[in-house]
Formats: C-alpha cells, structure tokens, sequence
C-alpha cells in the first residue's frame, strides 16, 4: 500500500534561500542545472524538469539565512483542517491561510513549529508546469531536506503534521511522508540551523556527470561520491553560495506500508567509513558549513 499521511501533507515542494550576492547564486544554480522561472530584483525563483512550478527560490538578505520550506498538502480543505489542528494545538506562530503572492499562486499558510521555529509553509493548488520530464543530469525535483537540531525526535511532526518515521540511525531521524524513503529529516546537533538541500536527478549516470560539471566549474566536492545506508541513494554534496550545503542525489529508495523501520542497530559501516563504499569523507569545509546557515527569525509572508 502506498505511504499516505493523515494530514494530507505529501512532500517537501521546494525551499526559499536568502544569500547577500543573489547573481552569483543564480548562475551557481543555473549551472547546477536548475532553470529561472520568474525574477525581480531582489527574487529568483528557478525550477526543475518536473512538474512543480518551481523548486528554489533565491531571495536577497544582508546575511544568508533559510527563509522557509515549503511543504505539499493535498487539498484546501486538508489545508484548512490541519491550520486548524495547529491552532487548537497551541501553535502561536501561524498566519491566517490565505493566496500565495509566489509564482505559480496557490493557497496555504505559514507557520514556525514550536519547538525550534523552524519556518514552513503549508502549500495547495499550485499551478504545475506541462512541459516536464527526464533528462541527463538535470534536477527533477526535490528529494529531501535536511535540518540541524538538538531534539531530533520531536513528535511535533508526526503527531500534528502526519509524517512517519521511518528510519533512525545513530545521527539522523528519517521522516516519510510518501512512497519516497524520505522527504525531512532531523541529524542531532547542539543547536537548531539548516543542514542541506537534497535535489534529486534521474540516475546514477546524472549524479557522476553532474558532479563532473561541476567540478569543471571549479566546484570542490564536499562528500562522495557515495551511497548512503538508508534511504539507499546515491550522493555528491557541494557547499554552495551563502554556506548552503546541496546535494545530488537519485536512486532514491521507494517505499510502502510493509517497509521495516529501522533503528541505529541496524545501520553499520566498517571502521572510517560513514556510507556503503566509503570512497570518501565530508571535507573540512562542508563540515564547517553544515551549521553555518540559520533560521530566519520571521515568519515568510504568503
């Protein structure tokens, strides 16, 4: 049986970015192999081969900071249902639902989850793009976000929002919201901050090649590449403008209603390693930037 949530809550849709030098950080993406969609002065918004209407958004801020990610719900009233549900719950920092001003419109709300305001948006009605499909080492989507925090198992996000754990090792809480193995995920840290973004290509072919480019670019890699032990994919991480930490990613494993969840006993590599092939470690930079980027400290505006 497929992965569904109570809520209606379906995946993480995309993610909002706030750097200083905004045009560096459109042609690091553009290279990346993202595409603009829309743009003003302080705003770009770019978008994959997939159907979503657009899967970054680059905002220019004094400092970089994440602004906000947005989450996929399947309909309005489910919308509604869970704005209520978090309004019941005590949640103090919520906007009403209302239109999205964004590219693409759409209706949701905002909110910062209680126990480290971490900021989010609830999305529907999004206008999808037609012109979609697979091509060579080109982003089809958003695979997974990742964040730092003190309280990786805060029953906030399963509780309220639907999502299932579906897999624990000794670092890292896996969240699944759908047939993906995961959409959020939570690696223990002593402090609260955005850890990276996991944008997803069709293969494995696309993960060697991207990275090829990239590291043609003048790009250093930051880890891999490599498989990971759950969730099975392949990766390449880079620290991109601002300190934010991207990866490429595919072979992402599916997932249904019989998958056994794991626990960190259950996840072993041999000595030195911290993924199957173990063809490489996290440089120092990336470890450096994998707590460098805050939340912002504001509610993001519908």
């Amino acid at each position: 049986m497929e992965m569904q949530t109570k809520t209606g809550i379906n995946g993480v849709a995309r993610v909002h970015f706030g750097l200083p030098d905004l045009e560096a950080a459109v042609r690091y993406y553009e290279d990346w192999g993202l595409t603009i969609v829309a743009r003003d002065v302080n705003r770009v918004y770019l978008r994959g081969t997939g159907p979503d209407h657009f899967l970054l958004a680059l905002h220019r801020c004094a400092e970089p900071q994440f602004l906000c990610a947005d989450i996929s719900i399947e309909t309005r009233e489910q919308a509604d249902a869970l704005h209520a549900a978090l309004c019941q719950a005590g949640v103090t920092e919520i906007s009403s639902p209302g239109p999205l001003s964004d590219p693409g419109g759409g209706y949701g709300f905002a909110f910062r989850d209680p126990g480290e305001r971490r900021p989010f948006r609830v999305i529907t009605e999004v206008e999808n793009h037609a012109n979609t499909g697979d091509y060579p080492d080109r982003t089809r989507k958003v695979a997974h976000l990742v964040f730092n925090s003190p309280n990786r198992d805060d029953p906030f996000f399963v509780d309220y929002l639907g999502f299932k754990v579906i897999d624990r090792s000794k670092t890292i809480t896996f969240l699944n919201c759908n047939s993906d193995h995961h959409s959020l995920a939570f690696y223990v840290s002593v402090g609260s901050s955005f850890n990276h973004l996991a944008l997803e290509v069709p293969d494995i072919d696309s993960v060697m090649s991207a990275t090829a480019k990239m590291v043609e670019r003048g790009e250093e890699i930051g880890w891999g590449v490599g498989r990971h032990g759950p969730c099975n994919n392949v990766f390449c991480y880079f620290v991109g403008p601002g300190g934010f930490i991207v990866e490429y990613t595919a072979e992402v494993e599916q997932v249904d209603e019989t998958y056994k969840v794991g626990g960190p006993n259950d996840w072993h590599f041999p000595p030195g390693r911290r993924d199957q092939w173990g063809l490489a470690l996290p440089t120092p930079r990336m470890r450096s930037a994998e707590a460098r980027v805050p939340f912002a400290d504001a509610l993001f505006p519908l």
